[in-house]
């Protein structure tokens, strides 16, 4: 009965965002509020409704930047993308999803993350058919966004497939620029549940590689954005208008600042006021994170938890698979288990 309540809530969702979507054509802040109190409307718990409350301040203010990061979004994306990635993040993960792991983590006294990692440094039809695997065990439990890090051009086709067969589940995919080719990207342009990030060399725009995916990306109608890694020697060539300009300007709609080991709190919490500033109410169109600290926040406020956990699954089972295959009839949830929580990504 709760599934079958579900999937109707989710095709209501579906068709309404459709609607909105049609009519952001004509009238994009009316129909960015009536998205957000169709998100109120099916909001579970106190700190989601705060999330979707503190939203439509935002939107009330006529200045917001948000108007201006739908138009292009709904211009220069796939608009099932749009629609894909938005209900499968929006509902499934952050709302449907965070309710079964509230009462999973309530009723077994064990933290589950909502956000599963994978680095896929070992390309074999062995380890894709374990993560396919952790993915349906994941989804039971109520995990619907995936980050996938692969190291190789032939590791994107492997991961649209497994996507393909996940439809309400997000992908994220954190990638270098060297794996976008013509074909890669072609290959992402169709799967609609996805989002690609692409990490960021230096410490501008400039590198030829780095335009170049964004250009490819652009032209199949992705949904993407860019990754960088930050200390306390680039954080001010990082966190500048002229960046986040060189960002927008490359289609870029959202960008993700990692901070690399041993950076200080103090420069993190620089790093994460200036990504506020960013994405706020007299911001840019862009959406910006400071990883961490973000994520901590957003887990915080949809599971009332104790705070971000992500798991490197792919590591902790590639060591698992050297030492006997055995062990790899180990369940998702074991390993969860017996398994700390990521202090990098």
């Amino acid at each position: 009965m709760l599934e079958l309540q579900h999937r109707l809530i989710r095709q209501t969702i579906n068709i309404a965002v459709g609607k909105a979507m049609e009519e952001m054509k004509s009238n994009t802040r009316r129909s960015i509020r009536n998205l957000i109190d169709l998100g109120l409307l099916f909001s579970t718990s106190e700190n989601q409704k705060w999330f979707f409350d503190a939203a439509k301040k935002v939107i009330a203010n006529p200045k917001n930047p948000y108007n201006s990061l739908v138009k292009r979004m709904i211009s220069d994306v796939n608009n099932d993308t749009v629609k894909k990635v938005g209900l499968n993040l929006g509902y499934s993960s952050l709302i449907y999803g965070a309710n079964k792991l509230r009462k999973r983590q309530d009723y077994l006294g064990v933290p589950i993350p909502w956000l599963l990692i994978f680095d896929i440094y070992e390309s074999s039809s062995d380890f894709f058919h374990q993560m396919e695997h952790f993915i349906r065990e994941g989804r039971e439990l109520g995990i619907h966004s995936y980050i996938a890090c692969p190291h190789e051009k032939d590791d994107i086709p492997s991961i649209c497939e497994i996507a393909k067969r996940f439809d309400e589940c997000l992908f994220i995919l954190k990638v270098s620029s060297g794996l976008i080719s013509e074909q890669t990207a072609e290959s992402l342009g169709k799967i609609h549940n996805t989002m690609i990030s692409v990490q960021i060399k230096g410490t501008d725009f400039s590198c030829e590689s780095d335009k170049n995916a964004f250009r490819l990306l652009k032209q199949n109608r992705c949904l993407y954005g860019f990754h960088v890694s930050y200390n306390e020697d680039t954080m001010k060539q990082l966190t500048t208008p002229e960046y986040i300009r060189s960002a927008i300007s490359l289609g870029n709609l959202f960008g993700v600042y990692i901070a690399e080991n041993g950076v200080s709190d103090t420069c993190r919490d620089a790093v994460h006021t200036f990504a506020c500033n960013v994405r706020g109410e007299n911001g840019q169109p862009l959406i910006t994170l400071e990883w961490f600290r973000d994520m901590r926040v957003i887990s915080e406020k949809i599971l009332s938890g104790d705070g971000y956990m992500a798991i490197n699954l792919a590591e902790r089972v590639y060591r698992e698979y050297i030492k006997a295959k055995d062990e790899l009839t180990k369940s998702l949830f074991e390993i969860l288990q017996s398994t700390q929580p990521c202090t990098s990504c």
